[in-house]
């Protein structure tokens, strides 16, 4: 097969178009003809990644128009993508996979695609089938219609979260536009506000562990100089100050268990805000870390993953602490709970629960023996997360979503 992907961007700068880069580079080693396109690169391309591009004066004013709609609260108005890049090469494809939406590809694009191909796109967030939030926080107007949004301020000036949800939901409407869930929790998500007439699959994301060449603890220990008798609390995020992750529900249940004396490993960018919070207990900054080996070892370093996030569909941080034998306890959210699975995989506690999180971090810092969950944790990511698991059901989902255009 001849595969389209389209992302943001590529390498890990996001969750979506890591994704999409590690599934070009697994259907390519299946034997499958892949492009991945790249809205805004942000490292050295891959040889089956192109740039697409705002080139000459009328796509670079397009372009423009769509930044200053989506200042003004509007989705991608205007499908410059498909205008001036996409529509001159899709003939050489058999389908077109995106991978985003939020404030990188208008929805119109996938509609002018739909008409002449198939169109796939994976629901890594909310946002293609809300009024554009990523992370609707408990409001529930998307089942109907948006409007009088709680978020307007955040998503622009003014509040078009009740056509912007038309727009997305015109996606819907065709039946050569497909949808994939990551996670079952997004599937019934975007099941109460869409009326797919095309397929609308479950496929988890797959996770490669070969980058990381993940080692024991007490070897990654070893090689980052970190204490090989101390309990060692891993909070890691892209951005430490973003609010949706619950950085401060983390923080404050180190704070509370400080008379503990664990040792906690900030990993993603930090900020002198949040230091401060931890001021009087043992810590350690890494930055954001991209290299997969480096991240790797300071996950396995780690006794647990803190991850207490607000939202969220399939979280990859997870998957790399488990894949790293390193249990996770988290709020019980989204997507979260097929993960994280109480006395298999790690602990859940309710979201926002502020004391419940910090009695279950005392617990885990006083027990004995939480390498069996972590030992559980790595199986889980091994079997059911596997690349070729993952592989092999997009395959199935293209030729069947192409065997009717063939018959």
């Amino acid at each position: 097969m001849k595969v389209a992907l389209v992302s943001k961007t590529n390498g890990s700068f996001g969750g979506a178009s890591f994704f999409a880069e590690n599934l070009g580079k697994w259907l390519g080693e299946a034997g499958h003809e892949v492009s991945q396109f790249c809205v805004e690169p942000r490292r050295e391309l891959r040889p089956y990644q192109k740039p697409l591009r705002a080139s000459g004066l009328a796509a670079r004013f397009v372009r423009h128009a769509n930044w200053r709609a989506r200042q003004l609260g509007m989705v991608e108005p205007f499908p410059w993508e498909y205008w001036f890049g996409l529509r001159k090469t899709m003939t050489k494809f058999d389908l077109v996979h995106f991978h985003d939406l939020y404030m990188a590809i208008s929805p119109r694009t996938l509609q002018s695609i739909a008409r002449h191909k198939p169109v796939v796109l994976t629901l890594h967030d909310t946002s293609a089938f809300t009024g554009g939030c990523i992370n609707p926080q408990g409001c529930r107007q998307f089942e109907l219609q948006c409007g009088n949004c709680p978020q307007k301020f955040a998503l622009g000036k003014f509040d078009f979260t009740r056509s912007n949800l038309r727009q997305v939901r015109r996606l819907a409407h065709s039946s050569n536009v497909n949808f994939v869930s990551p996670s079952r929790w997004i599937r019934t998500e975007a099941g109460r506000s869409l009326r797919w007439k095309g397929r609308a699959e479950h496929i988890p994301n797959g996770f490669d562990q070969r980058a990381y060449r993940f080692q024991s603890r007490a070897k990654a220990r070893e090689l980052l100089g970190l204490p090989a008798g101390k309990r060692i609390v891993a909070i890691a995020s892209a951005a430490l100050e973003n609010k949706l992750k619950g950085i401060r529900f983390a923080l404050d249940a180190i704070v509370a268990n400080r008379d503990l004396d664990p040792l906690t490993i900030l990993i993603g960018q930090s900020s002198p805000a949040v230091e401060s919070i931890l001021k009087g207990t043992a810590f350690q900054t890494t930055g954001f870390v991209e290299d997969r080996y480096e991240l790797g070892l300071h996950f396995a370093a780690a006794d647990v993953l803190l991850y207490p996030s607000l939202g969220d569909n399939l979280p990859v941080t997870i998957q790399e602490a488990m894949a790293a034998g390193t249990p996770v306890l988290a709020f019980s959210v989204g997507g979260v709970p097929e993960l994280v699975r109480p006395g298999e995989t790690g602990w859940l506690v309710p979201a926002g629960d502020q004391a419940a999180l910090n009695r279950q971090l005392r617990e885990i810092l006083q027990a004995e023996n939480i390498g069996v969950l972590g030992e559980q944790a790595r199986n889980v990511i091994a079997e059911e997360f596997s690349v070729n698991r993952c592989v092999e059901r997009h395959v199935r989902l293209y030729r069947e979503i192409l065997r009717p255009a063939e018959a």
